[in-house]
C-alpha cells in the first residue's frame, strides 16, 4: 500500500519547500492537491493555499512517499472504532508516526499551522484506494496529537485543524 502525507495551509499565502528536522515539506509538487482530489476530496480541493507533502528529506522529488515517516497501525477487528459519522465500516486504517520521525512531525504541524493567515491547516493522510470525502469538524492541534496518540487518526479522512 502506498501511503501520503498531505497538508493544506489554508489562506492566500506563499511558502516554500524546506526541511523540518527530518522531514522535508515540498510545497506544491506538481500541481499536487487541487486537481488529484477534486474528485475524492472536493471538500479541502475547493480551498486556497499551499499545498504540502511530507517526505524523508533526501527522497528524490519524483516519488510523493511517507512510507518512512509514517506506518499503518494495524488494530485487531473486534477493537477498531469508526467515526459515528460515516458509513464506512471496513477498509478504515489507524495512522501511525513512526518514533524517529514523531517530534519532526509535531514541529512540522506547529510550523505550518503558523504560516496559515487563518491559523488552520487541513491534514490528510492518504492512502491510496477507498478514498470518500470524509470530513472530520474542526479540532485543536493538541486534540489531534491526543486523538494520533490514542490510535485514532484514520487515513482517508480530511482533519481540520485549528486553534
Amino acid at each position: 500500500m502506498s501511503y501520503n502525507l498531505d497538508i493544506l495551509v489554508e489562506g492566500g499565502i506563499k511558502i516554500s519547500s524546506m526541511v523540518i528536522e527530518n522531514i522535508r515539506i515540498e510545497v506544491n509538487p506538481r500541481n499536487y492537491g487541487r486537481g488529484d482530489y477534486k474528485n475524492t476530496f472536493s471538500y479541502m480541493a475547493e480551498k486556497r493555499g499551499a499545498w504540502c507533502c511530507l517526505l524523508e528529506p533526501d527522497k528524490e522529488k519524483l516519488i510523493f512517499s511517507a512510507m518512512n515517516i509514517a506506518d499503518i497501525d494495524l488494530i485487531p477487528k473486534d477493537e477498531r472504532k469508526y467515526p459515528f459519522w460515516t458509513e464506512r465500516t471496513s477498509g478504515m486504517y489507524v495512522l501511525k508516526i513512526r518514533d524517529e520521525y514523531y517530534h519532526s512531525f509535531e514541529a512540522v504541524m506547529k510550523k505550518l499551522q503558523s504560516l496559515s493567515p487563518k491559523k488552520r491547516i487541513m491534514f490528510l493522510p492518504r492512502l491510496q484506494g477507498g478514498e470518500y470525502n470524509n470530513v472530520c469538524g474542526v479540532i485543536t492541534l493538541e486534540h489531534f496529537f491526543e486523538l494520533l496518540d490514542n490510535k485514532k487518526i484514520l487515513f482517508n479522512i480530511v482533519y481540520i485543524i485549528q486553534d
